[in-house]
């Protein structure tokens, strides 16, 4: 899967979850108001069923941006 691919995903996902227009991959946690820690969950597990990944404790705590969660996925999918 490429970097394309991911982002379309990760954007149809962020749009459901968080309600947002556009994603883009400077998007942060800290600028989108609908972004608690509620939603992260909703977010990550949405994440993890849609690349079907297990994402470990200490990377859900950095996956607080765009970037981030493509670099993450993109980690997870190339260990599989």
């Amino acid at each position: 899967m490429n970097d394309d691919q991911i982002i379309k995903k990760l954007s149809d996902i962020f749009i459901d979850t968080l309600g947002v227009n556009e994603f883009e991959l400077s998007l942060t946690m800290d600028e989108i108001s609908e972004w608690d820690s509620l939603k992260h969950i909703q977010l990550l597990t949405t994440i993890e069923a849609a690349f079907g990944i297990e994402i470990q404790f200490e990377d859900e705590i950095e996956m607080i941006s765009g970037k981030l969660i493509l670099n993450k996925i993109k980690k997870y999918i190339s260990d599989v």
